[in-house]
């Protein structure tokens, strides 16, 4: 006999009490909804800090798409089963009181937080992030960075998670549109018969999306997985099931747990085994799509070894709860941390992060998202009042970020300005490269920090010939020759083409300047991410995409065939970054090899040109050099890099220069590089504005060596 006080149940009803949630038959609630969620947040989280554990554990973010689209698209389907029409503006007050409060706080406190403690030079990138995760725009800034090459070796910003959300934001606005214009159009129909069209438009987008998702992951991987359109699919499944949901009765208990045991398989399977080299979201992102599926559409099995119990218990479910407050705020932590404390963190730290993250995701349910989702005098002011006061407070972060942002750059270009005055007035040949290299040892401490090191002013020094949008390079994309004039175009001592992607292209201010007070003409041919050789087929990992590699083909042939019909060239100099060439990528092209350098240089020597190559300079490995030095700004030498990391050792352009008769090689590498150490301040100024690109200030003040080497080569 139970010997519980009058009133209470026996002892296993409040352990059931304490471990499990109590769902109530009538409840909106769905465990296996919140469970999924729980699931899926883990593994993103898992993944951003112990990736080794988790290596593919980025497939959460998928498992939401199947979960937004189940719940909001049918939803959306109910009410136009019921009243015929979806009210629009209502839907979009009710997803901006939900959502909207508790990123725009975490977007705020970041700001916050990064004008803190975060060095300025990242001030500029971070903060036109936050700006675009605002306005939910964020994934096509990202989209644009991957295939930008100067912005795709961006740090990671405490808000780059917020691709996903800006993905989730779009589909909001998008979906219901759809389906009133289809509402719209069949406003005649019964509400069966727009019903069914509304089907027949989904089952077409999914299709559309999906195999729009595979052609685009093989062709540009990199900016394929922010794309809305590659996504869009996985709403629309979800979508789909709520459809079938809503019209089938809830399977067999049998069926129904081995169903759901199944797709919490396929989900961890995918968490488990896809890592970075995944062509993610192709073909592959069907993996824990279906997984999502299963798990929703098992609904809660009644089965006794079923994971309904798993699902019920109150972690699980309070996970699912803090899951969307989780999600924003453990990237921020994790982010911010290492800048502000100076230093890698261990797992020690990652650990005190998690229970930040988590107390945070707490805070901010209950005191953010909750109490203004259900305020009566929120409701009261009706739904334009909500969706007005959305729009109007990301409008305000937006522009508050692109002003400061803009502002932050104008500096940074006065700055430059600056330099190059103090550059001009110094008289001293220990500014820049004049510090350092052969026969320059006047200078007592070549590689110390002085006023002219500014890192924010580095990371926007950009010259003429590297830019993004630079009218004398030619897309990475584009096939036509394009072509600047510099230095003196009237009857010159020498003319001169200068040929290759942006390392060439990073010769071309200091060459102007020579080119200038010596009487030479320099005409340009350079192309993003393109060796200039015109052989076919070859790659770079980094410009993952069959087209880029087709049009580097046609480019460089068609402009070794001008340069070499124009009789008024005489010296033609080559240079590349041929590191990122002398690679194997599978299915678009094979490494660059010394065999097509001494195939191009051949035609141009046979047409009575001189072939002048430049090795390829060293670079910082992978590190960022304007953010690294902005936080070793008190070290003598700061960001250095070893010889062995900064000089490849594989370099087909270089060993062909050696070999190839009527071709003349200029290394530049002691210009930078001590016996054992290369270097990335010198003479005060930064010598990369990102890893392997020299700032435009820096380059310049190499002008007099790298002429005096081109004319020791002309003879």
């Amino acid at each position: 006999m139970s010997t519980a006080p009058p009133g209470l149940t026996p002892t296993r009803a409040p352990l059931r009490h304490v471990f499990l949630r109590d769902i109530s038959p009538g409840a909106t609630i769905k465990p296996e909804i919140q469970a999924l969620r729980a699931l899926a947040v883990v593994s993103v989280v898992v993944f951003h800090f112990w990736p080794q554990l988790l290596p593919g554990g980025y497939i959460g973010v998928d498992v939401f798409f199947v979960i937004s689209g189940y719940l909001i698209i049918g939803s959306l389907l109910r009410e136009v089963n019921a009243a015929g029409r979806v009210h629009l503006v209502e839907f979009w007050a009710r997803r901006a009181r939900r959502l909207m409060p508790a990123s725009l706080v975490t977007l705020i406190m970041v700001a916050v937080a990064v004008v803190i403690w975060v060095p300025q030079v990242y001030w500029v990138q971070f903060l036109r992030e936050i700006g675009s995760a605002a306005a939910y725009v964020l994934n096509w800034l990202l989209a644009a960075n991957s295939v930008d090459y100067l912005a795709s070796q961006n740090a990671p910003s405490p808000v780059q998670h917020f691709w996903s959300l800006s993905v989730e934001e779009q589909f909001y606005i998008a979906w219901p549109i759809v389906i009133l214009v289809v509402c719209l159009l069949a406003r005649r129909a019964s509400v069966a018969v727009r019903l069914r069209v509304l089907t027949i438009v989904l089952v077409v987008i999914v299709a559309a999306s999906a195999i729009y998702s595979v052609v685009a992951t093989s062709q540009n991987q990199a900016s394929a997985y922010f794309f809305t359109t590659t996504r869009a699919w996985e709403f629309g499944i979800g979508g789909l099931l709520a459809l079938v949901h809503d019209r089938v009765r809830e399977l067999p208990r049998t069926v129904s747990a081995i169903l759901a045991w199944l797709g919490i398989a396929l989900i961890l399977l995918a968490a488990l085994t896809f890592n970075a080299e995944t062509a993610f979201p192709g073909a592959v992102a069907w993996l824990p799509v279906v997984g999502a599926l299963l798990v929703i559409g098992a609904r809660l099995p009644r089965a006794a070894w079923s994971p309904a119990g798993l699902y019920r218990l109150r972690p699980v479910q309070w996970l699912g709860d803090v899951s969307y407050s989780l999600y924003l705020w453990h990237w921020p932590l994790l982010v911010i941390a290492p800048i502000a404390l100076r230093h890698p963190i261990g797992d020690l730290s990652k650990a005190a992060l998690l229970v930040t993250a988590l107390a945070l995701a707490w805070a901010s349910r209950r005191f953010i998202e909750e109490p203004i989702r259900i305020s009566p005098a929120i409701r009261r002011r009706g739904p334009w009042f909500s969706t007005i006061s959305a729009v109007a407070a990301a409008a305000l972060l937006l522009g508050g970020s692109l002003a400061w942002t803009g502002s932050l750059e104008a500096r940074s270009a006065q700055a430059r300005v600056e330099a190059l005055k103090d550059i001009a007035a110094d008289g001293s040949s220990c500014v820049g490269a004049g510090a350092f290299g052969p026969d320059r040892s006047e200078c007592p401490r070549p590689f110390a920090v002085t006023a002219l090191t500014d890192p924010v002013a580095a990371v926007s020094d950009i010259g003429r010939g590297v830019q993004v949008s630079d009218r004398c390079k030619q897309t990475d994309l584009g096939t036509g020759v394009v072509t600047c004039q510099l230095g003196v175009t009237d009857h010159p001592a020498h003319h001169i083409a200068l040929i290759g992607d942006s390392h060439a292209g990073m010769l071309l201010e200091p060459l102007q300047i020579y080119a200038q007070a010596h009487d030479w003409e320099v005409t340009t041919y350079l192309k993003s991410w393109c060796i200039g050789t015109g052989v076919a087929h070859v790659a770079a990992p980094d410009n993952l995409s069959t087209a880029v590699v087709a049009s580097c083909a046609t480019w460089g042939a068609a402009a070794l065939r001008q340069i070499a019909s124009d009789p008024s060239i005489d010296t033609v100099v080559f240079s590349n970054f041929t590191r990122h060439y002398d690679l194997d990528v599978q299915g678009l092209g094979r490494p660059v090899t010394a065999g097509d350098f001494a195939a191009a240089w051949g035609t141009l020597t046979a047409a009575g040109k001189k072939v002048v190559v430049i090795r390829d300079m060293p670079d910082a490995g992978s590190t960022l050099i304007p953010q690294c030095v902005a936080q070793h700004m008190s070290v003598y030498d700061p960001c250095a890099t070893p010889r062995s990391v900064a000089v490849t050792s594989s370099d087909p352009e270089w060993s062909a220069a050696q070999t190839t008769a009527g071709v003349t090689g200029i290394d530049l590498t002691d210009d930078f590089c001590d016996a054992s150490t290369c270097h990335s301040v010198i003479g005060g100024l930064i010598v990369y504005f990102d890893y392997h690109h020299l700032t435009a200030t820096f380059a310049r003040t190499l002008s007099p060596y790298l002429g005096a080497d081109i004319q020791k080569a002309i003879g």
